[in-house]
Parts: C-alpha cells; structure tokens; sequence
C-alpha cells in the first residue's frame, strides 16, 4: 500500500477504557457493556479481514469485440491546437500516448479514437452566430460561394495529426449543423423547432460538403473511417443552446442518408456512415412525449421496412447513441442499458452499439453527483467507471466515447482541463482522465470481452451502487487478459481471481486511488488463488500477459 493512502474500513478502532480489575457495584453493568463493545468491534473486524472476494474469469465464453474508446476535439482543440509546442504536446501526450515513464507508468490514457468535429461556419459569423462563447463556435471549410479552405479548423487539424502520430486506430468525423449557408435562417442552429434547419433544396449540397471533406482528408493521407452526419437529432436546437445544432426528424433522416449515401459512394467510398448519435437510450428504444418524430429509432431507422437506413451500401451496421438522462436513478440506468442490449441481441443481431457521447450532465448517481462544478477528484473517475462498466456489460457497447476532450469549463465534461490563455498551470489532469484510462489505454481495439463471474458473497450491484464491478477482455492475438475493477466503495477489499480452466497466473497490476500522483501506478501484482487488497475508492487494471499491451 503506498505512503499516504487513508486506510479503509468501516471498523475503525478506537481507545475505549476499561477497568483492569474485576468490577464492584454499580460498576459492573458499565465494565460488561465495555468488554462486549470491544467483543463485537474485534468479531467484527476480523470477519472483515478474513473476507475474500472471487471473480472467476472464463475465457471460452465470449462476447462482444471492442472497437476503441475514443474522445472528441469539440471545442476546445481549435484554440489549445494553435498554443506553444510545449503545451499542446502534453495535451497530445496525456490524451494519445501509449509510451511508458521510467517507473513504468503510461504516460498517456491511449485513446483508440478520436472524433473531429466538421464545423458549419459560426465562428466565421463572430458574435452575429449568436453563439456568445467563441470557444462554442466553429469554423467551416467551405465558403458560401463554393470554394474550399482548407486551412480552416487548424487546431483542430493539429490535434487530428498529432492523434495519428501516436498511433490512434479510428477517425471519426462528426457535424452538429450543416453550413451555415446551407440553412434555412443562416445560422448553425434551428428556430426551436421539430423540422430540420437545413434548407429543403440543399440536401444533395449538405451531403457533398460531407462527402468532399471525407475525400480532402484521404487524400491528404488522413482519412476518416467513419462519418457521423447529424447529433442529438431530437432536441429542438436554438440560439438558447448556445452552440451549433441542428434537429432532424426520422422522416428527414431517411431522407437525407440516401443522398448522402450516393454522395459517400462516389467521392468517399471507404467510409462508413454512422447513424443517428440519438440524445438518450429511451428515444433509441421507444416513443418520447414531446418528441415523437424522432424518437423509437431503433424501429424507425433500423426496423423492418423497405426504406431503414442499414439497408444502403455505405452505412456502417451500427447504432450510436449517448447516455445522456439515464444515469440518475439505478433502476433506470441498468434496466435500459440491459433492454437495449436484448432488444439488439434478439432483434438486430447484426447492429453494433456504440455509446458514442457521454460527460456528467445534471443529476445522477442518486443525486450524488451533479454535472456543474469542475471536480477533477475520484468521485467523477469512480462514476464514469461505473457507467462504462454497465455500458460494456449490459448494453453490450462495442465502442465508448467521452464528450470533451480537452475542456476550459467549470463543468463535469472534461478528460483534460485547460484555461483560455496558454501557460504551464493552465493544462491540468483529472482523475476522470486516469480512470478512463483503464479501459482506453488497456482495452485495445480487436479486444474480446470475457466472462468474468462473482462467486460468494460479493455484493450485487443490481441493489448495491458501492459493489465491486469487473469485466475481463482477451486479446485474441497475444492471448493477454485484462481484468477491469472498480472499487467504488469507502473501504478497502480483499479479492482473489481464478481462471475457469484452473491455469495458474500473474497479472501486473496498475491503480488509480485517491492519492494524488497515483495515476495507471504500477500496483502489486496479482497471483490467482491469493488474496489482493483492492484500495477503497479505486480503479485498477490488472493485466496477464507476456509483454507490455
């Protein structure tokens, strides 16, 4: 246990006198009701310390492959892109890298995605976009006479590159709004309404804006994989919103993906078209008073029908979604993630889930936790690692990514926190970062994940929001396992592994505490059979494999 970790335990232990000698009088019902106090605190204890928490780890039983965990470069990548070398290097390298310090620590969490964000052209309009924070608007690469500029979105492109000098595998480009002047009020959101905002006659426009920029960053020797063309198509986006957005209807988004799938084939043809970055799961799974043209999606878009988007060529089988609005209450954030894994598994069985948007946003965690406030602590990092935890497990997500990146506010949203101005002390880690860690840096693209049963009496987590959670994952090529955990409890516990199979192992180990500094620290390592102590109010990763992954 490292130096300045608080020990954990419910049980702390306390002085209590007692008399030395055997009592008289009045005294002896205050000498018993001290020696069975101390009787009960010492039983106590000791049944604390003699308990053993077991996972057993089945590598034949297998589920979903994981695609990457990635993160995205709105907004703040427009500004810290263009800041000295020094600085957005160490942004670059807390967010990408996948080297090793001299103490055999990451230097980095090894994002496996990265998602750009095509801008529709309000930072261009300045305060007139209506957007009051520049760092809310963006820039847009074509004018609206026609012509290109490429050199728009700099930072940004800064960012993008210095992603794939690290080695990131998946690119994602992603619009909120179509171009400016491709709209129907020119501006980068709509009038508060259900209907799109981009122009009705501009679809065959919107859609080779989309494909010309997908076909500019191949041929500059960065392509995108994927392209998301419309975000959180049920909100109604205004100026209120205060920044670009666009609604879309299911009606028009059947509309608009075949002309942008015919634009993609032509200009594009290698990538892939992800659909529809719904604002919650329950406008994926079902009907939504309030906005009943675009919600039900599943069935909308993907459902049985002559004209649901998974039928064209160039739309990649899955269905993206964030999980915005489903973690407050723990009935509702397990019981829907496990209704859209079934209803994919029984239903869809080709679609591929990705939660591709998630920060703290409003209430959650049974009102323990709010997205005001920035916090870059534990109680973030243990949460986030929760939420992925269920999205993996019981949504069966093949792919997991954050909302900001890198953010300057005083919100809940952020991997990397900076402020406006660029110093040293303006960038600045969070323990959310780090805990995000142990899934993006260790869970690499081609993983499988495993199961990995609680036997005994480990806590449920169905009814216990402190229960221990793990996941495991194989990498089929090297024959590595990962093993997750999160500890979110306030106390230390003890656990052990096994193999189903009874092969005996080793695994490294890497921590995530409270402790400050103690970030992906290489841990004590972990021997199946043996009984490891698992620090309170930690994240870990424990890693068998013959070399480092």
């Amino acid at each position: 246990m490292s130096k300045g970790r608080p020990t954990a335990g419910p049980f702390q232990p306390r002085t209590i006198a007692c008399a030395a000698s055997r009592p008289s009088g009045g005294a002896w019902q205050r000498w018993f009701a001290c020696a069975l106090a101390l009787g009960l605190v010492a039983g106590r204890l000791s049944a604390r310390a003699e308990e053993v928490l077991t996972w057993e780890i089945d590598l034949e039983r297998r589920h979903q492959t994981i695609e990457g965990f990635g993160a995205s470069d709105a907004w703040s990548a427009q500004f810290v892109g263009r800041w000295p070398d020094a600085l957005r290097e160490r942004v670059a390298e807390l967010l990408f890298s996948r080297d090793w310090d001299a103490q055999g620590r990451p230097r980095g969490i090894g994002l496996s995605i990265w998602r750009f964000n095509v801008g529709a052209g309000s930072a261009e309009q300045g305060a007139e976009s209506g957007i009051r924070d520049p760092w809310r608007r963006a820039e847009c690469f074509q004018k609206a006479d026609g012509t290109w500029d490429w050199s728009k979105q700099a930072g940004q492109q800064w960012f993008l590159e210095a992603a794939r000098r690290h080695g990131v595998e998946t690119f994602v480009a992603f619009v909120n709004s179509p171009p400016v002047h491709q709209t129907r009020n020119g501006r980068a959101w709509g009038d508060g309404g259900h209907r799109s905002n981009l122009n009705p006659d501009r679809y065959e426009a919107f859609a080779a804006f989309l494909a010309e920029v997908c076909a500019h960053f191949a041929r500059t020797g960065r392509p995108f994989q994927y392209l998301s063309p419309v975000n959180e198509p049920q909100w109604n986006w205004s100026r209120r919103n205060g920044q670009e957005g666009c609604p879309w209807t299911n009606e028009e988004l059947r509309r608009l993906v075949p002309v942008l799938d015919a634009a993609v084939r032509a200009r594009a043809p290698e990538v892939r078209i992800v659909l529809p970055e719904t604002a919650t799961l329950d406008h994926l799974l079902r009907p939504m008073q309030g906005e009943p043209l675009a919600s039900d999606q599943l069935r909308e878009l993907y459902g049985n029908r002559p004209d649901a988007v998974h039928r064209l060529a160039r739309v990649a089988p899955v269905v993206a979604a964030h999980g915005y609005g489903t973690t407050e209450r723990r009935q509702h954030w397990l019981g829907v993630r496990r209704e859209l894994g079934r209803r994919l598994r029984q239903e869809h069985p080709g679609l591929r889930f990705w939660m591709s948007e998630y920060c703290i946003l409003g209430q959650n965690h049974e009102g323990r936790l709010r997205g005001s406030g920035r916090d870059l602590g534990m109680a973030p990092a243990l949460f986030v690692a929760q939420v992925i935890h269920h999205d993996l497990t019981l949504a069966e997500a093949t792919s997991w990514q954050w909302w900001l990146a890198i953010s300057p506010y005083d919100y809940k949203d952020g991997l990397v926190y900076v402020g406006r101005e660029p110093a040293p002390e303006a960038v600045r880690e969070s323990k959310l970062l780090w805990g995000f860690g142990h899934y993006a840096r260790f869970v690499r693209p081609g993983s499988v994940r495993v199961d990995v049963r609680a036997t005994g009496n480990v806590p449920n987590p169905e009814t216990d929001g402190d229960a221990p959670l793990l996941s495991a994952y194989l990498q089929p090529q090297t024959g590595a396992v990962v093993v997750v955990g999160v500890n979110p409890s306030d106390r230390e516990r003890k656990l052990t592994l096994r193999l189903a199979d009874g092969t005996a192992a080793e695994f490294r180990t890497y921590l995530t505490t409270e402790v400050e500094g103690e970030n992906l620290m290489p841990g004590r390592p972990l021997r199946t059979g043996e009984a490891w102590p698992w620090p309170a109010r930690s994240v870990v990763t424990w890693v068998m494999a013959k070399k480092d992954v």
